[in-house]
């Protein structure tokens, strides 16, 4: 039978085995696990260090870049649409950067810029077309999709807001212009006008930018597609939408964002050679392609612009 001392010999024999085999290997293991470490550590720091000076290079480069987009529309856009009336419609909450930087680039080529018509972001939910069925009225939608009857008022407004223009005998106001068109539309909340003045303008005609963002809640196609298919170049009369600018980055973020309304355009047997559009609409160069895009659909000369798929150039090419 072993007693309690033998017991406690037994752990003490044990431990102080393993302090010795602990003292043992770490005198023989140290050197070299330690140099090791130690090179890795140095080589680690000078991979972070290379790192953190190529991310103030891309930063600086960011930083040249945001300048461009402040200062460089009236260098390189300036007459480009001199006589020329444009509204902006804009799909529900698209980046702010990107309506901004199109409307600055707008304004940069001598366009008088009419205002702004942002479609409410619950028009393109699916769970709020009562919205619409409540203010069109069920009677006038009749077998059609309310998305899609939404998107066929918004083009028949656009109609009669363009044979406004082209019919006036004098001075306009953008406020009258657009208010008289869409006011109705903002009041029941589906829509907002922004952007529009007192101030009295001339022009001949008005044409229209679409803008979409992939980061919306809802997919805005079956809206958008309406407005497209209703209001398209070949209208009587001469363009009314000749121009889509998309913001095709999506955010890190966003799992699920929705489908490229350019991409369905450029897809489209019809619609591809009757609407320019623009993929980059998040970018300085996008606000750039949109303005340039619009003068040469004017012109009838459609292109697709960008680098995502189906896009022929980053930018129209000059005018001749």
């Amino acid at each position: 039978m072993i007693s309690l001392r033998q017991h406690i010999f037994s752990l003490v024999a044990v431990f102080v085995a393993l302090a010795v085999g602990i003292a043992a290997g770490s005198t023989v293991v140290r050197g070299p696990l330690l140099d090791s470490t130690r090179a890795r550590l140095e080589s680690a720091e000078v991979i972070i260090a290379e790192e953190r000076a190529e991310n103030d290079r891309l930063a600086a480069e960011v930083a040249q870049l945001d300048g461009w987009a402040i200062d460089g529309p009236e260098q390189l856009l300036g007459g480009v649409l001199a006589d020329r009336a444009v509204l902006l419609l804009v799909a529900g909450d698209v980046d702010a950067d990107a309506v901004v930087g199109t409307i600055r680039s707008i304004r940069a080529s001598s366009a008088v810029f009419v205002g702004e018509v942002r479609i409410d972001p619950t028009v393109f939910d699916p769970a709020l077309t009562d919205r619409i069925v409540a203010v069109l009225g069920a009677t006038e939608i009749g077998d059609r999709e309310p998305a899609a009857a939404f998107g066929d008022e918004v083009a028949t407004r656009l109609r009669t807001m363009v044979d406004g223009v082209r019919s006036a005998s004098g001075p306009l106001q953008s406020n009258e212009l657009v208010r008289g068109a869409f006011g109705d539309l903002e009041d029941a909340g589906l829509v907002d006008v922004l952007g529009v003045t007192g101030d009295d303008f001339t022009a001949d005609d008005v044409v229209v930018i679409v803008l979409n963002d992939r980061n919306l809640a809802n997919d805005p196609g079956a809206v958008l597609d309406r407005v497209i298919t209703v209001a398209a170049p070949a209208a009587e009369g001469g363009p009314i939408v000749t121009t889509v600018a998309e913001v095709g980055r999506v955010l890190q973020d966003n799992e699920t964002p929705v489908p490229s309304f350019v991409t369905a355009i450029r897809n489209s047997g019809r619609l591809r050679d009757e609407v320019s559009t623009v993929d980059n609409a998040e970018t300085f160069l996008g606000w750039t392609a949109a303005v340039l895009a619009l003068r040469s659909s004017i012109g009838g000369d459609v292109g697709h612009y960008g680098f995502r798929e189906g896009a022929e150039r980053s930018i129209p090419a000059a005018a001749p």
